[in-house]
């Protein structure tokens, strides 16, 4: 039984690292053939998306392994090319992009999801026959 007075997220961690990581690798074909190496900004921005999805769906565990995920991939295959990682100033930068990304998305969400829990309205209990309490035992 969950007794934290933060609701779960909508998809767990079991499958929200897995979806991070389908769309981590279906944004990065996309920019690359779209020109990304040239412009690299577009990629972090499509990236930037996708860790944001996940950080807001999902659990901080999947959201911070995506952003990981999600550099090694900008890293790798717009900046260093050839799945090569470089670790320059501009790959530095974009990992914090990533990291910040996520935990702004985590607290964002996260908040949303109290808010909602806290302004619900309250769940009755359930009602109980009279016939059902007589038979219990005393």
């Amino acid at each position: 039984m969950r007794t934290s007075r933060w609701p779960a997220p909508p998809v767990s961690g079991r499958f929200g690292f897995p979806l991070g990581f389908a769309a981590g690798i279906g944004a990065t074909i996309l920019m690359v053939a779209a020109g990304a190496t040239a412009r690299p900004g577009w990629s972090v921005a499509m990236l930037v998306v996708v860790v944001a999805g996940i950080a807001a769906l999902s659990t901080p565990a999947a959201a911070f392994g995506t952003a990981v995920l999600a550099w090694c991939l900008h890293d790798g295959f717009v900046l260093g090319r050839h799945g090569n990682l470089v670790f320059t100033p501009a790959a530095g930068a974009v990992a914090a992009i990533f990291a910040g990304a996520a935990l702004v998305a985590i607290t964002i969400a996260a908040l949303v999801r109290l808010s909602r829990r806290m302004t619900a309205p309250a769940v009755p209990a359930p009602r109980v026959a009279r016939e059902s309490l007589a038979r219990l035992p005393h």
